[in-house]
């Protein structure tokens, strides 16, 4: 039974780390979209506010409500969070860099 319970709190911890990293990266992924020309998302056909939303509202999200145990709150902040990083930072850094395959 102790085995049970010491597996449980190694969970709790996991998913809190998690939880931890989801917000991080979405803070500084909001970071990231602050810093970034305009120009550049209007290029990829994106608009910088909504991404600034997305990502804060992702972190304070993931951070209020993941860590009371809505875990459907972080799943979602996460799924933003990847979002921005996997698809919108490398079209944006390319545009930045003129780096196209054109």
């Amino acid at each position: 039974m102790e085995l049970i319970h010491y597996a449980r709190y190694f969970l709790s911890l996991a998913e809190l780390g998690v939880i931890l990293a989801v917000a991080i990266a979405g803070i500084w992924g909001a970071i990231q979209v602050i810093r970034t020309r305009d120009d550049a998302f209007m290029v990829i056909d994106r608009s910088k506010q909504n991404w600034m939303l997305l990502l804060g509202g992702a972190a304070v999200a993931a951070l209020l409500l993941g860590t009371m145990g809505l875990s459907i709150a972080w799943i979602v902040a996460a799924v933003i969070v990847g979002i921005y990083w996997q698809d919108i930072r490398p079209a944006v850094r390319d545009v930045l860099d003129n780096s196209s395959d054109w």
